[in-house]
């Protein structure tokens, strides 16, 4: 599995941190950290307005401006594009560590699943919504 950050912070962990955030790095431990995709990554007004999870809702349609925004805001990347460069990235990873094994990415979200204002549900519904399947990781894996 390789985990790619949406978060506009990430955590202290994700990064041997050195003021730059676009490097990989595998921490002590061999685990690759440090990835980040942009174009999934809310960096405008948008990133400003929420209100807290007391607001928040996504079901039928965002609620919150936040989410109302970083959805719409991914309809506008091109989803072929977006497969296109995570598998790159995949095929680049297995030929570098000489791995024969499928390549799993993760995205990581900075909030708990608990917390109804996190972007985690406007990528599920994202991916669903273009035929790629996917769902909260569930722990521990097995």
């Amino acid at each position: 599995m390789i985990p790619i950050s949406t978060a506009i912070w990430d955590p202290k962990w994700y990064h041997n941190f050195t003021g730059n955030y676009n490097y990989i790095f595998k921490d002590k431990r061999g685990i690759v950290n440090g990835i980040r995709y942009l174009p999934i990554i809310e960096c405008g007004k948008a990133a400003q307005s929420c209100k807290g999870p007391e607001h928040c809702s996504f079901q039928p349609e965002p609620a919150c401006p936040f989410l109302s925004s970083y959805r719409q805001n991914l309809e506008q990347l091109d989803f072929n594009n977006l497969l296109s460069d995570f598998s790159s990235l995949a095929e680049k990873y297995k030929e570098a560590e000489s791995i024969d094994e499928e390549i799993i990415m993760v995205l990581i979200v900075y909030e708990t699943p608990k917390n109804s204002c996190s972007e985690r549900v406007a990528l599920i519904d994202y991916f669903n919504s273009h035929g790629v399947e996917c769902e909260e990781l569930v722990y521990p894996i097995t």
